[in-house]
This record gives C-alpha cells, structure tokens and sequence, in this order.
C-alpha cells in the first residue's frame, strides 16, 4: 500500500485559481500562449553556434512548432506544446 501524501501536498483548485489571479493582479509576466512567430531560424536572435548545429543537422525553415517554440524557451520562459508525430518537436527542445 502507498503512503499517504503530506496534508497539504494534494492539488488545490481553488489555490491554484487564486495563485492565477494574484499573478495578473501584480502585473507579473504571466503567459498562456505566446503569439510570436518566426519564418527563419536567422530571425529569432539565436547565438551564432546554435544557428551552425541547426544547419548542420539539415534543417532550412523551421516547422510550425519551432516557429513558436524556440523563442519563449531560450527566453527562459516556461513552455509546453503538443503536435502531432514528425512535426519537429524533439528538435525543437534539443
């Protein structure tokens, strides 16, 4: 039999409802989507070494995910995409 989890350690939604308003209430940067898109890999501002390995490894335009992808999380910003098998997306977080 498991172990019971600490009081207090299970999912909250009412707690996290109020965590979600308390950080658009303070003006924190808080995103559900991100908008940006980028046609080439040379328009997102990546360091020259990570343009070099993207185009030794053959890729020319990147794909839908990594349009989006790429940018928010070399930002630092926390990221989660879904997509379909094959669109990239493996790539996109190597």
């Amino acid at each position: 039999m498991a172990a019971a989890a600490p009081e207090g350690s299970q999912f909250d939604a009412r707690q996290y409802d109020a965590k979600m308003d308390e950080l658009d209430a303070v003006g924190q940067d808080f995103f559900t989507s991100y908008n940006e898109v980028y046609d080439t890999f040379d328009a997102m501002g990546l360091q020259e070494n990570l343009l070099r390995g993207i185009y030794a490894y053959g890729f020319e335009k990147p794909f839908a995910i990594q349009q989006r992808g790429i940018v928010p999380f070399c930002k630092g910003l926390d990221v989660i995409q879904q997509a379909q098998s094959g669109t990239g997306k493996t790539a996109t977080f190597c």
